[in-house]
């Protein structure tokens, strides 16, 4: 059976209304706390993230315009804020809005969030650079969303675009491998059921989340009118790797150097960073 757009966006709405990306990082900490926010903070620019200033690299964004797509608990946009960027987030989820406003006040930071779809922004020549991280592989129409984001570029504007890689370790071995074909997990599920399950929050929607191959992305962001001029893979920690038997029980000796090295080449998350000429 075919699912509607909107049904799809109204799902992950509620997903993410129970809690926003990096929640489990909180520590047991009240969500919307400071407390919550910096146990948040350090857990993902220390191990989870502590790559991504390296390919994003905030302070080169300085009084530049920076379009945020999905702007979640507000983590990221701390630190274009934090960097001195002239900041604007968009997120589908009315929560995250409240959410990250909360965050944001306790460093002094007051950048405009607004409650938006990514497949229907309207700005044309607006924004020096464009971000989005791990939230447009959620959207059905991702195509419609790129061609938004070269709209609201400036000319030599530039678009950062992070979304699952289909060829990581975790995909290809814990997800499909391990869940979905050892496990007996197509028995009762559909790839795509199964990788509705890779997202975790208190709510009991499934959202759609789709995999992506750099060249796909490559394609979608050629499509909108972008020139690519640089391409990323990032992000291999030990829950990563499948508990697949002797593999589970060695995988938390494997040091983290061996899996950052493997990360560049199998990691979970693909970036790929593009000019409208």
């Amino acid at each position: 059976m075919t699912v509607v757009p909107e049904k799809i966006k109204e799902t992950s709405k509620k997903f993410w209304g129970h809690n926003p990306a990096g929640w489990t990082f909180g520590d047991g900490h009240q969500k919307g706390s400071k407390e919550f926010f910096d146990a948040v903070l350090d857990k993902r620019y220390t191990y989870e993230c502590d790559w991504l200033d390296e390919i994003v690299q905030f302070k080169r964004l300085k009084n530049k315009k920076v379009l945020e797509i999905g702007f979640g608990g507000g983590y990221d946009a701390y630190l274009f804020c934090k960097n001195g960027a002239e900041y604007t987030g968009v997120d589908i989820t009315a929560e995250n809005k409240i959410l990250a406003e909360q965050h944001l006040q306790y460093y002094d930071f007051k950048p405009s969030f607004l409650t938006m779809d990514a497949e229907k922004i309207t700005w044309e020549n607006e924004f020096d650079y464009i971000y989005s991280f791990g939230v447009l592989h959620h959207t059905p129409n991702m195509q419609q969303a790129l061609n938004n984001c070269y709209k609201a570029l400036k000319k030599e504007g530039e678009a950062q675009i992070i979304v699952y890689y289909k060829y990581s370790i975790f995909y290809m071995l814990s997800v499909v491998l391990n869940e979905w074909i050892l496990r007996g997990g197509f028995r009762k599920r559909s790839l795509k059921e199964q990788r509705s399950l890779i997202e975790y929050t208190q709510s009991t929607e499934k959202p759609l989340v789709n995999v992506y191959s750099k060249k796909q992305l490559h394609k979608m962001l050629k499509n909108a009118g972008f020139k690519i001029i640089k391409t990323d893979i990032r992000k291999l920690v030990h829950e990563d790797l499948p508990g697949i038997r002797f593999i589970g029980r060695l995988r938390k000796y494997m040091p983290q150097t061996i899996l950052n090295k493997l990360s560049k080449y199998f990691g979970w998350y693909l970036s790929v960073r593009a000019i409208k000429e």
